[in-house]
């Protein structure tokens, strides 16, 4: 690492996470460095020793959990192993929406609650609050994951992303740190033209950032764009690609035109990182040491290279966990031990998180993620939402809720302002109101599906 890299890492760095007050990362990152190498024995002891506390203290100190255990028969102590787990009630996003009052601990400090929130592929936002103890956790726990790509605190990274709230309005203070330290290069999937995603290319040429973190499906865009028109690429040491299923020929193209190795991982708001790929490729490490994760099928465990539902519950954020909570996602456990000595166990591909990119009046791409939060998020009387292109210039919004559900002027007139920013003027949008929007063979929704898009791969 060059010098001015080391001096950011070991002396700048710290010293800024500290007047912040968010030192406690680099306790965690240390922590997590040292623990993915434990045996596997030592990390169920770490992690059967933070389930047992947290459902404890959720059964002592949060309504819906108490209540819950309680309907169930059950109480903390009668859960001492994997198979006792499958008696604790699960937790869906509707759980979520309905009892978000009963599902925090009331006595914890209100300046210590972070709000957040979904909007995700299903359409359906959905409200959490986390601790500032487990902001850090969750940072550390990406960068020890972001390091198995080769990258280290010090050096720059960029993000082709769509979420605007990952993208916000830099102040003067903010720019000022951007000075000092190599800030993130973000790149906004949202709108991905020829003209953009050129400018995209000369940006990275320019910042030279060491890894670059994407939408599966914008990386795959972005390398199709740059290959048909014969276009000279930035060469990255590695693609981290997240937030939807990296589907075999978005990782061939991606690893085709960039040169670089692409490191798949699995996350969600609610949790961040749940698993990554380490530099072996042989399947996603699981975040073991602040995530009790589950595989199940037909209400048991599933057997490894068995696909089941992916449950998940949130060993570090005390004031609210989300126990035994339903991603709609689904996977296989693969057995055995990687070979890059790591004790973390694996998980294969998620098969059920494909988010469609849409396909805009000038020819842009926009990753679905980009408009769930925009128009669901900031519109939670939609309910669920679903868009669908079959045809170019064309978009269909269905709304569930019922057939005979009408939308107001107001959200009407909304939906098509949010789509002519990201899609272009003279989109002619058309809606549907269903009882409810179908699931998909996985179990999940799709927010968006653009037939037109689909076509580029095939």
């Amino acid at each position: 690492m060059p010098i001015y890299q080391q001096f950011i890492k070991h002396i700048l760095n710290p010293l800024d996470l500290w007047r912040s007050g968010d030192y406690a990362e680099i306790r965690y990152f240390k922590e997590f460095e040292r623990t993915q190498f434990l045996s596997p024995d030592e990390l169920q002891e770490l992690a059967w020793a933070r389930l047992r506390r947290i459902l404890d203290r959720a059964y002592r100190h949060i309504p819906y959990y108490k209540e819950s255990f309680d309907r169930a028969g059950i109480v903390p102590s009668d859960i001492k192993t994997d198979t006792d787990m499958l008696s604790v009630p699960l937790l869906d996003k509707r759980d979520l929406q309905e009892h978000f009052d009963q599902l925090f601990d009331p006595q914890w400090s209100k300046d210590d609650l972070i709000l957040d929130k979904t909007g995700g592929s299903t359409g359906t936002p959905v409200n959490y609050y986390y601790s500032h103890d487990r902001k850090w956790s969750r940072q550390a726990a990406a960068l020890r994951h972001d390091c198995w790509t080769g990258y280290d605190v010090g050096y720059r990274r960029a993000a082709l992303w769509g979420a605007a709230r990952d993208m916000p309005p830099l102040g003067w203070k903010q720019k000022l740190k951007g000075m000092i330290f190599p800030k993130e290069l973000m790149l906004n999937a949202a709108g991905m033209t020829p003209e953009n995603m050129l400018q995209f290319n000369e940006q990275l040429k320019r910042w030279r950032p060491l890894i670059i973190l994407a939408y599966a499906s914008a990386a795959a865009v972005f390398a199709m764009f740059l290959k048909q028109n014969g276009i000279v690429p930035y060469q990255p040491k590695a693609i981290i690609t997240s937030a939807e299923v990296l589907m075999p020929e978005y990782r061939k193209v991606i690893n085709e035109v960039f040169e670089a190795p692409v490191f798949n991982r699995f996350g969600t708001r609610e949790f961040s990182v749940i698993a990554s790929e380490c530099d072996h490729h042989k399947g996603m490490h699981i975040m073991t040491e602040g995530l009790y994760v589950e595989i199940l099928k037909d209400g048991r465990h599933a057997e490894p290279d068995e696909i089941g539902e992916v449950v998940v519950t949130d060993l570090l954020n005390d004031p609210m966990p989300l126990i035994r909570y339903r991603l709609k996602d689904t996977t296989s456990r693969i057995a055995g031990t990687c070979s890059c000595g790591r004790h973390l166990p694996r998980i294969a591909d998620v098969a059920g998180r494909v988010t469609d990119f849409l396909v805009g009046m000038d020819g842009r791409f926009c990753v679905g993620p980009s408009l769930a939060l925009p128009i669901v998020g900031q519109r939670p009387s939609l309910g669920q939402v679903q868009i669908l292109q079959e045809e170019y210039g064309k978009l269909l919004y269905r709304i569930g809720g019922g057939k005979n559900r009408t939308l107001n002027q107001d959200d009407i007139d909304f939906i098509r302002q949010q789509t002519e920013a990201y899609l272009g003027k003279g989109m002619q949008i058309d809606f549907e109101y269903v009882d409810s929007i179908p699931h998909e063979a996985s179990g999940k929704y799709i927010f968006s599906r653009s037939k037109i898009a689909q076509e580029m791969f095939q």
